[in-house]
């Protein structure tokens, strides 16, 4: 959820507005003069979209992604459990 807010309200708000946005996926866009100048978003969010945009970065890594979600959809893949014993993981 977005919500909008002037400066002079999230100043005075602030501790309350930081606490919002840490406990989830809640954002306010603040504004200065009734114009969008900032917005604040918590350090999960952040961490979330810059990993997004990190990933989406490498070419390819889109198509793959989809051709992926598409194949686990229909059930055509490997059972994590015999990719585990393949690559030896624990």
């Amino acid at each position: 959820m977005t919500g909008i807010i002037s400066i002079s309200d999230a100043r005075s708000k602030l501790p309350a507005l930081v606490d919002e946005v840490g406990e989830g996926l809640s954002r306010f866009l603040i504004t200065v003069n009734s114009k969008p100048k900032a917005v604040l978003i918590g350090v999960e969010e952040l961490e979330s979209l810059e990993e997004t945009a990190e990933i989406m970065a490498i070419p390819g890594a889109y198509k793959a992604i989809k051709k992926g979600y598409k194949q686990a959809k229909i059930g055509d893949g490997v059972a994590w459990s015999e990719f585990k014993k393949k690559y030896n993981i624990e």
